[in-house]
C-alpha cells in the first residue's frame, strides 16, 4: 500500500498537482546515508588577454575537470569565428585548458560575448575590440 501510495504521490507531484503542499514524512522516503555524490568542476578562468586592439592575439585559460572535453565560441558581428586556435581541446591532469587566436584587423571595435565549455559547464565571457 506504502508503494501505491508513494507512486500516486510521485505521479502527482511530477504533473503539479501537489505542488506547494506539506506530505507526511512517512511518505517521502528519506535520502540514502552512503550515497555517493559527483564532484562538480564549475568553470574558473585563470587568465586571460580579453581587451585588446584589432590585429593582436587573444587568449583566455580556464580550469575546471581533469581529462575533460572543453570548447570555445567567439561570435563576433560577421558570425561564428573559425580562427585558428579556437578548436575543441582536452583539458590537462589538472584541468587546465587555454585557447589564443588572432584577432583580425578588420574585426568590428565592439564588446562581444565568449562562450567557454567544459564538462557540461559553459562560462560566457566579454571579448572587448578596441
Amino acid at each position: 500500500m506504502k508503494k501505491l501510495l508513494r507512486l500516486i504521490t510521485a505521479i502527482a507531484l511530477s504533473l503539479g498537482i501537489f505542488s506547494g503542499a506539506a506530505l507526511p514524512q512517512e511518505i517521502i522516503p528519506a535520502a540514502p546515508q552512503n550515497v555517493a555524490y559527483a564532484k562538480s568542476y564549475p568553470i574558473k578562468v585563470v587568465s586571460s588577454h580579453l581587451s585588446l586592439h584589432r590585429g593582436n592575439v587573444a587568449y583566455v585559460t580556464i580550469k575546471g575537470k581533469p581529462r575533460a572535453r572543453g570548447t570555445i565560441s567567439v561570435i563576433y558581428k560577421s558570425g561564428r569565428s573559425t580562427a585558428k586556435g579556437l578548436q575543441a581541446k582536452v583539458s590537462n591532469k589538472s584541468g587546465i585548458i587555454t585557447w589564443s587566436w588572432l584577432v583580425g584587423g578588420n574585426t568590428t571595435k565592439k564588446t562581444y560575448t565568449i562562450y567557454v565549455s567544459l564538462d557540461g559547464h559553459t562560462k560566457p565571457l566579454k571579448l572587448n575590440v578596441h
